[in-house]
């Protein structure tokens, strides 16, 4: 345990014990220098010197910084502090969406599909990423006051191209979520994720997990063998379309899953529409590989009689009753006509079944080829058997221009001899335009823009003039130059036109404390117009509904306007902090090239080590601080972002950056 009020690493400042894991623990700490609440996880004394621990962590750590998503909690540092391994993340201050199920079961469906479609995106995301969790539970994903979720714990995530994932006898991840192959120790796939994913909107709608029992094991062996219960059966209101989303989830061959979190999401969220109201039970292609003896109607095997002494003598010897066949046979006129076609018969099958082992295609592993150059890929891919297919080209800031990103099918996975193989090559990072993709098909403009290095979102909608499947809107905007690599777009795509309910009246839901998020979805299906006031309040929480006229349990017609006040938070002062923004760009310079002609005098004591990286210098000038004084004192190895408040209540403040002792930036900080 580490004591409260404990400065780790310089900068963060211990305030609260989060919780205590089997791996690490969690501390509520204070970043001192950009002045914000982190959560702070640090590796367990008793584990610090256990080499496979310290991997798992360091993995976390490595699979949480790639991945960028508002679904996901973000890792913002890595390090250590007098032997103490931490990695400091994003602080979500809310509960664990199982003890959210456990205090607010049952969900309204809505509701469902709201949690549910951050969870997949994320996830989708990881999957793009060639990242599996492979421990998806409630207990991992977090939920702020907001009702916005965050993805957390990717200690046991694995890429795809990494070895051990296809390591067997290997159980891993929580079993009441774990899918059947898992629990074999099998291999693990993005559809192992999926079934997790299946078993938590189980858990969403029904407020309970599917399979209990008193051993992992007994748990374990449900998953493997039995059918998921009907939801159905323990409430009615729950359509058939929702509930085939949770049996195609998590369908006991893979096979039978979901392709893509992607493809999961889209079912789920017209999983609800009238139009599937009649849609019937999912009935998986591939079974659960338990074949059983069918029995034909009416077929009755003969009894079997014990032979008697006297038929023992009767019997006739087996090479007189052969011999007599073939006499029968060859008297027949017609006995050299079946003899020519039982030979023409043996010899097509033995030509079949020769050119079809000469023909069955041989397995090729797909090398690893990444980071190195497009030409060294060739050779290698083609020394392995197999075809250079499309070479595309896209937006990287980790890889090198001309060298390759990696391929599709990855590296690991098996394929045909000779096929073609899809190469993807960094055209290196700059700035690129966003293209305009409005009315475009999405599949379509999701590849474009992916292939660009863009992390692509999905948002369905409902539209009476965008055909299905079309996209409604970006994100941002056609024409703004961004970095692929670090952009994601989101598309709204349109659902088709909204078939219109018979019902016309609407009973008000009560909406108090709701996010204006929610509010707007709610008005949204049920066909109302909401017009929304803000004021402040000290009672309710910023962002949420303090009221709402009609009130909650009036009965309006669908088209009528309700109001909303929603609250801006309590009243307060005049902030007089400002924030600046800015990178420093890492340079590589050798800090001790003009000092050549002192070392030849022997003279080397202010000469500065050029193998830590650039060194920067940050001065600022406000109310707390002197311009004569360094505010920051580090070293650089990459292009770094800095977030830097001044406190300006009695005037302008300054800031200045200095790189290897070049002034690179100077300039007036005002209000």
């Amino acid at each position: 345990m580490i004591d409260k009020g404990y400065l780790l690493g310089e900068r963060y400042r211990i305030i609260d014990t989060l919780g205590e894991g089997g791996m690490a623990n969690v501390y509520l700490a204070e970043d001192i220098i950009l002045q914000r609440k982190v959560a702070v996880k640090i590796l367990r004394l008793d584990l610090q010197n256990e080499p496979q621990t310290q991997a798992r962590f360091k993995r976390e750590a490595l699979a949480t910084s790639e991945l960028s998503h508002p679904n996901i909690v973000s890792a913002f540092d890595v390090g250590t502090d007098h032997g103490l391994h931490y990695m400091v993340m994003e602080y979500v201050d809310g509960p664990d969406l199982k003890e959210y199920i456990r205090q607010n079961a049952p969900l309204d469906l809505h509701e469902v599909i709201r949690i549910m479609d951050q969870i997949l995106s994320a996830v989708a995301l990881a999957h793009k990423h060639n990242v599996i969790h492979r421990d998806l539970k409630p207990q991992n994903i977090l939920m702020d006051k907001r009702g916005n979720i965050k993805i957390a714990d990717f200690g046991i995530a694995v890429a795809l191209n990494q070895s051990s994932v296809t390591q067997t006898n290997s159980v891993m991840g929580s079993v009441h979520y774990m899918s059947p192959e898992q629990t074999r120790g099998g291999l693990v796939t993005k559809q192992s994720d999926i079934y997790s994913l299946g078993i938590i909107l189980y858990e969403l709608i029904t407020g309970t997990v599917p399979f209990n029992g008193d051993t992992p094991v007994s748990i374990a062996l449900k998953h493997a063998q039995e059918p998921i219960p009907s939801i159905r059966k323990k409430d009615h209101s729950v359509p058939q379309a929702l509930e085939n989303v949770v049996l195609k989830a998590t369908a006991k061959d893979p096979r039978d899953r979901y392709a893509t979190a992607q493809a999961m999401q889209a079912d789920l969220d017209s999983s609800l529409d009238p139009e599937r109201a009649d849609e019937p039970v999912f009935v998986p292609n591939h079974g659960n590989n338990n074949d059983k003896t069918i029995v034909l109607p009416g077929f009755k095997a003969p009894e079997k009689e014990q032979p008697t002494e006297s038929d023992e003598e009767t019997k006739p010897d087996k090479k007189e009753k052969k011999k007599d066949f073939w006499q029968n046979v060859k008297s027949h006129k017609w006995w050299w006509i079946f003899s020519i076609i039982a030979t023409g018969l043996i010899i097509f099958i033995m030509i079949f079944a020769l050119s079809g082992s000469n023909n069955k295609p041989h397995q090729v592993h797909i090398p690893d080829v990444t980071n190195i150059t497009e030409k060294s890929a060739e050779k290698k891919l083609e020394a392995a058997g197999l075809q250079i297919g499309k070479v595309v080209k896209r937006q990287s800031d980790d890889i090198k221009k001309g060298h390759v990103i990696g391929t599709k099918p990855a590296a690991g996975n098996s394929m045909d001899q000779g096929k073609a193989i899809i190469l993807i090559v960094s055209s290196g990072s700059s700035m690129v335009k966003v293209p305009n993709v409005v009315g475009d098909n999405y599949y379509e403009a999701a590849e474009k823009l992916e292939n660009q290095g863009f992390d692509v979102v999905r948002e369905d909608q409902y539209s009476n003039k965008v055909a299905r499947d079309n996209i409604i809107s970006q994100s941002i905007a056609a024409g703004v130059e961004v970095k692929p690599t670090q952009t994601t777009i989101t598309l709204v795509v349109s659902r088709g036109k909204q078939v219109k309910p018979k019902i016309n009246t609407v009973t008000l839901k009560d909406l108090h404390n709701y996010s204006l998020k929610s509010a707007q979805d709610y008005a949204k299906e049920h066909g109302l117009t909401l017009q929304i006031n803000q004021e402040y309040s000290d009672e309710v929480e910023k962002g949420l509904v303090i009221s709402m006229q009609p009130e909650a349990g009036t009965k309006v017609e669908r088209g009528s306007t309700v109001t909303i006040k929603v609250s801006r938070g309590p009243k307060e002062e005049k902030d007089t902090t400002i924030t600046k923004t800015f990178t420093v760009n890492y340079i590589g310079t050798d800090l001790n090239k003009d000092d050549k002609s002192d070392s030849k005098s022997g003279d080397a004591s202010n000469k500065e080590d050029s193998s830590k990286g650039d060194h920067v210098q940050i001065y600022i000038k406000d109310d707390d601080h002197s311009l004569s004084n360094i505010y920051r004192d580090l070293y650089i190895k990459r292009d770094m972002s800095f977030s830097i408040p001044f406190s300006l209540k009695n005037g302008n403040g300054q800031l200045r950056v200095v790189r290897n002792r070049e002034t690179v930036l100077n300039e007036k900080v005002t209000k």
